[in-house]
Formats: C-alpha cells, structure tokens, sequence
C-alpha cells in the first residue's frame, strides 16, 4: 500500500504542475497586451481600454442588465438614433460581464477580463478531456491552443466581445462530441448538446454552420452509426436551447434592411476580420503543419481506421475554406486544428520526430508574437495613440455626460464609447444595424453645404456633433459613402473651428475633440 500510495500523490502531484504550467503560459499569452489595456493614472486609478466599439457596446448593453437584472435588451437607441437597432448580440455576454462585474473593483476591468477568463476555463476542459481520452500526443494541442494568435486574441485582455464566448463553447461542443464518438458515454454527449445549444443562443451564424459541418462529418464517415440514441437526444436538446433563446430574445431576422444590404459591402471593406485571410496569416495561426495535415489525417485513418481523424479533416477543410473567405473565422481555425493536432502528429510515432515537427511548424507562430512583443516604430505609435485617443474620448465623455440628454452626431467608429461613457443616444456605431446612421454621419462630415448639413441635424434629432481629426474621418467616410471627399468639407471647417454656422456652438474641445452644441432656433 505505501507504494502505491506515494505514486499516486506524485501522480496528482504531476497531474497539477502541468495544469499550472499551461494556466500560466495561456495567462501570459493573453494578458501580452496589459499595459496597453489597463493604464495608470496620474491622479490614481485607471485607465481601461476596451479593444474597439463592439466592446463598448457589449459593455452598455452588460451596464443595463446590471441595473435592471432579469432585463434581455432585444432593442436599444443608444445607437442609429433616433429610430434604434434591433440587433443580434443576445443576453448570455451581457450577463456574464455583469456577473464578473460583482467580483471586480469596476465594471470595466470585469469587461477586461471576461474574455480570458472564459479562456482559461476552455483550456483547463481540454486539459482533463484529452487526459480522460488519453489522448498521445496531447502536449502539442494544449500547447498550441494557448499561445495561437488566433485564439489569443479571441480570448484577449481588453476584448470583451461575445466570440471568446462562442469560441469557448464551440470548443466544448465539439471536444464533448468527439469523445461521446470514442466513449459512447451519454455524459459527453449531453456535454454536446447543451455546449451547441448554448452556442446557438449566443449567435446563430458560426455555431450553426459548425454544428452543420460536424454532422456532415460524422455522417460522411460513421454513416447510420452516427447518430445513436444518446446523439439523437443530445441534438433535440440543442434545439430546444435554440427555441429557448428564441422566446427569451426574440426573432430577429438574418435579413438586413435594403439600406443596410447597400451599404454592407463598402463597410466590411474597412474591417480588417471580413477580409480574406493571407496564406501568410494561416500559418501565423496554425503553423506549417496546417499544409501537411490533410493527408497526415488521412494517413492516420488508413493506419488505424479511427473514425475522428477524418472527422477531422472535414472539419478542417470546412474552417479552413471559411477562414479564406473572411478572417473572423481564425479562431474556429486555429481551435479545429489544435484539436486535430493529436491524430496529425500520431502518424509520426516517435516522440522526437514528433516534437522535432511540431517545434519546426511553429516559426510562423513566433514570428506573429515578435511583431507583438517587439513592434515597429509605426506599431508602436499606433498602440500609443489609441491610449491617448481612449484617454481624451473619457475627457469628452464626461463633458457630454454633464449636459443634458440629447442625440450626438460623432464619427461612428467612436460612437459607442460616447454612447455608454457619455450617456446619450448616438446617430452612428459599429454594428451593421446601425449602418444607416453611420452613413448619415459620413454625409454630414463629407458635405460641403451647411443646409445639407442642417437637414440631417433635424432629421435624426442631433443635439451634439463631436468632430475629430479630418485626416481620420474623411477617408473612412468616403469609403463607406463610396464617393470622393469634397474640397471643403464640413469635417475641416469643425476640426478648425472656422466658418461655422450660427447654429452650430462650440462648448468644448481638447486635444482630439471638439463639440458643438445644435441651436434648434437657429437649425
């Protein structure tokens, strides 16, 4: 007995300091970006800066379900005001961030940290799923899932951004469902089942084609044996998750309106995740392993007819194709393969070669961390400005928030962090719902006639028009707008504080910001 005893305690023993090991190698890879995110202040405290606009409105939506609990926002008019958006962020997030929030000194450091969080809580469920499957090699897959770009960056510091949720839970589902297909064991598919349900009511868009893809896997390669009772009753409970969320939330429709279907394209120009990922991008997600795994998988399967390693490939093929054609998919990328990685390297056999392999596959990965950890010049500038933008954005903020209620006209990409700092409704934002507002605010900025100005002012009922630098408004605008900047537009004469009408008054600028109040009287 005493033998055996002291094997086990150095079992566990050993069992703990890896867990620990991979908790703080994921926790250093996502935190990479601290001082960007969280910022001393002279005065004491900080300053927290949220990744992009999304993230400011996911932290409105999260502060209007912390002071009204039980509340689903299916609507809100903080952006695209006056008439609002109905749009397609669901409660989940919203509740998770406000839940964090009662644990954390402010609310904004809980939406700092929520996306690492649920990080952390994905790779300690791969640790103990790829252990209970004694999964050979495993190191690789754990390794990999916490220091790929990819997967960093959903699960980012600063990013608190509902696809760190998804990415999480599609993780869950998708690891559950394989081990159910070696197992058979109920639990793990009851684990699937609530994993995708829950992922289908925080977004039905990569959940759904996921599942979609793991379905068509299973059955291409288990054929009728893909879905015995235990999976069939897992997947009705998917959907009853689905309808769930359904009569909680609200249909809301994938269609977008005819102005937003317009207007989509020349939007998602400017936005860097719905473009086509490089070739170069790939393999600073995944490594080079990704060009061999196809037939590495199919190797593996002829070798050992195991069922999951073509499962695999399928899956791997299908993200892989979907993260070509936009990059928001990198993630799904980067996780499918870390999953895969297990059946890829077994082929290999002997430890060596296989660690020889996957060392030599991540050059692409460490050249990715080095532009991180030691950037250009221009880089470095970037990062620097976005602190002192986010800085004088609270600067305007307060000053907004301590004038009375009224709708903001604002440069849309910065709308939202007016918008939940200031506490008043803005005509642009971020989402594609509220493209029609945004639009109006590039015609404002790019028009050269005060009276076509005017009649937007009183369309959308502006009380505020906050301007920034004409070097960053006019080339966003007129991409979205699809027309050339005129010579004199009305962004230059704001920036200047020059020729200005009488219904425009200046009540306030720094460095970054100037705002007018609208004259009504006047308009």
């Amino acid at each position: 007995m005493g033998p055996s005893r002291t094997y086990s305690i150095k079992g566990v023993a050993a069992t703990l300091a890896g867990l620990a090991l991979l908790a703080v190698i994921f926790a250093a890879s996502v935190t990479w970006n601290h001082a960007q995110v969280i910022v001393p202040l002279q005065e004491g405290g900080s300053l927290v800066v949220l990744a992009d606009g999304d993230c400011q409105s996911r932290m409105h939506r999260a502060a209007m379900v912390a002071s009204h609990p039980g509340t689903i926002v299916r609507a809100h008019d903080f952006e695209n005001f006056p008439e609002g958006t109905v749009p397609h962020t669901t409660a989940p997030m919203d509740y998770l961030i406000a839940g964090l929030a009662i644990a954390t000194p402010s609310f904004d450091l809980a939406g700092a940290w929520i996306s690492p969080l649920l990080g952390l809580l994905t790779v300690i469920f791969l640790w103990f799923w790829s252990r209970r499957l004694d999964l050979r090699p495993r190191w690789p897959m754990l390794l990999l899932f916490c220091v790929s770009p990819a997967l960093t960056h959903a699960f980012a510091l600063g990013r608190p951004d509902h696809q760190s949720l998804l990415a999480a839970l599609t993780t869950v589902a998708l690891t559950a469902n394989m081990a159910f297909l070696r197992t058979q064991s109920a639990s793990w598919a009851w684990t699937s089942g609530a994993a995708w349900g829950l992922a289908l009511w925080v977004s039905w868009f990569e959940p759904l084609i996921l599942l979609a893809a793991q379905e068509i896997a299973c059955g291409l390669v288990l054929r009728r044996a893909a879905w015995p009772t235990a999976r069939r009753r897992a997947l009705l409970l998917a959907i009853v998750f689905a309808l769930i969320s359904w009569a909680l939330e609200g249909f809301r429709s994938p269609w977008p309106s005819s102005d937003v279907r317009e207007l989509f394209p020349r939007w998602a120009s400017l936005l860097g995740e719905l473009q086509p990922a490089s070739p170069r991008a790939l393999f600073a997600w995944t490594g080079w392993l990704l060009v061999p795994a196809p037939l590495l998988l199919v190797w593996e399967y002829l070798r050992r007819r195991d069922p999951l390693a073509m499962i695999c490939l399928v899956l791997l093929v299908v993200v892989t194709a979907l993260t070509g054609w936009q990059a928001r998919w990198s993630p799904w990328l980067a996780s499918v393969f870390c999953l895969s990685l297990p059946w890829i390297l077994r082929p290999l056999q002997r430890s060596w070669i296989i660690w020889a392999v996957f060392s030599a596959s991540l050059w692409p990965v460490a050249g990715e961390w080095e532009a991180r950890l030691f950037p250009e010049e221009s880089e470095q500038a970037r990062r620097s400005g976005n602190i002192a933008e986010a800085a004088m954005l609270e600067e305007t903020a307060a000053f907004l928030r301590s004038q009375p209620p009224g709708g903001v006209l604002a440069p849309w990409w910065i709308s939202p962090a007016l918008a939940r700092l200031g506490n008043h409704p803005m005509v642009g934002g971020t989402s594609h719902q509220s493209l029609p507002g945004s639009a109006d605010t590039a015609r404002f900025f790019l028009t050269g006639n005060w009276e076509t100005a005017a009649a937007i002012l009183r369309d959308r009922k502006v009380d505020y028009v906050v301007s920034d630098a004409p070097e960053r408004i006019l080339p966003t605008s007129a991409v979205l707008l699809g027309i050339e900047a005129p010579e004199h537009p009305v962004a230059v004469r704001l920036a200047r504080g020059k020729d200005l009408p009488s219904f425009l008054q200046p009540v306030f600028a720094n460095a970054y910001f100037r705002v007018y109040k609208v004259d009504h009287e006047r308009l």
